[in-house]
């Protein structure tokens, strides 16, 4: 796996240095993968093959949104405001992404202890069924 990673970290650095774009792609979404939880470590991966935290974010989000067309990405006038505020500094350490304070959409926040409390519910109704 280290060789892979390595390997595969080396030519993502060349194509970059090229001029292509690396930017944020999952499997998140399909029933079987943890939605948002795998972003995290593919923005992890891409900071251990070799780029700063801060052209790890940059392709995640602005550069992410620009290539599938989003009108989000980055907090600007015109743009959606969607933004999550962090409780450390992922430039310190790229794993901070998952230090999670608030999380925005369209300019309001996210419920997410509401969220949560309806989902662990749901998921206790229907283990006992």
């Amino acid at each position: 796996m280290r060789k892979a990673l390595a390997d595969d970290g080396a030519n993502m650095m060349k194509l970059r240095a090229a001029g292509m774009k690396v930017v944020m792609g999952t499997d998140t979404g399909q029933t079987r993968h943890l939605i948002g939880y795998f972003n995290h470590t593919v923005i992890e991966s891409y900071v251990a093959m070799g780029m700063t935290p801060m052209e790890a974010i940059i392709g995640s989000t602005r550069d992410s949104a620009a290539i599938g067309h989003f009108n989000t990405g980055m907090v600007a006038p015109g743009r959606l405001a969607d933004f999550t505020v962090l409780d450390a500094n992922p430039l310190d350490n790229i794993a901070n992404t998952r230090r999670i304070s608030r999380v925005y959409l369209r300019g309001q926040e996210v419920p997410r202890a509401e969220m949560a409390a309806k989902w662990r519910s749901q998921f206790r109704t229907a283990a006992a069924q």
